[in-house]
């Protein structure tokens, strides 16, 4: 195992308390998800390319979708647009939802600005 491998994936989940159905609170935790994984992505310098968002429903099935970019996700109102735009795809829903996640994959690291000091 190799301890400094480069990430593959950045993502945030979060179970809730209680089971949500209503749409507008779901769409809000996507978003809280969202935040925390491009905040990542900036610290890191690392963008990716593909946005999955995950459902883990009350009865523990399970739905992931993602969608695939031929650029990195720019920003983090993109980010916000395509995660949210994979949730809606599952809403509305009877059952209650217990998990949502946001992750970025496919990543294309990008070299930190440098400054040139030659006069």
């Amino acid at each position: 195992m190799r301890a400094n491998r480069e990430r593959k994936s950045s993502g945030s989940e979060t179970t809730f308390a209680e089971d949500l159905t209503d749409a507008s609170a779901i769409e809000r935790e996507v978003l809280g998800q969202a935040d925390e994984v491009w905040a990542w992505c900036q610290k890191a310098n690392a963008f990716g390319r593909t946005v999955t968002v995950k459902v883990k429903y009350a009865n523990f099935q399970q739905a992931t979708r993602s969608r695939s970019l031929t650029t990195p996700v720019s920003s983090q109102s993109v980010l916000h647009e395509i995660s949210l735009a994979l949730v809606r795809s599952v809403l509305p829903t009877e059952k209650g939802i217990r998990l949502v996640g946001v992750s970025v994959s496919n990543f294309e690291r990008t070299e930190s600005a440098q400054l040139d000091f030659a006069i």
